[in-house]
């Protein structure tokens, strides 16, 4: 089973989250945001076959891990709830049924 083990931690510029050798962020919304997606990204990561896990990395540099897949509920009780906005329809325009002939100028051609 592979590993899928999200850290969450905080940089001069903000919040992010590291998987492996890579680093996403920083989040706009701060700890809980990236808290927030990693959770999300872990979730999925378990759903398809990973030991999936999201640490937060204290203060002290210590890392506690503070969710796993199978272990804890989804979603956990201390990450905002995900909100996705669909786009509203654009309202119809009503179009006339029949569209009146231009009138020509005097003198114009038709």
């Amino acid at each position: 089973m592979a590993h899928a083990h999200y850290l969450v931690a905080q940089r001069r510029t903000g919040w992010f989250i590291f998987l492996e050798k890579y680093r996403y962020g920083p989040f706009p919304s701060g700890r809980n945001g990236a808290l927030t997606a990693a959770v999300q990204a872990a979730h999925q990561a378990g759903k398809d076959g990973h030991d999936a896990r999201v640490s937060l990395r204290a203060v002290d540099g210590i890392a506690r891990t503070v969710w796993s897949f199978g272990a804890d509920g989804y979603p956990p009780r201390w990450v905002e709830p995900l909100r996705i906005m669909a786009p509203k329809p654009r309202p119809k325009r009503s179009r006339p049924a029949v569209l009146a002939p231009r009138r020509t100028e005097p003198g114009g051609t038709p």
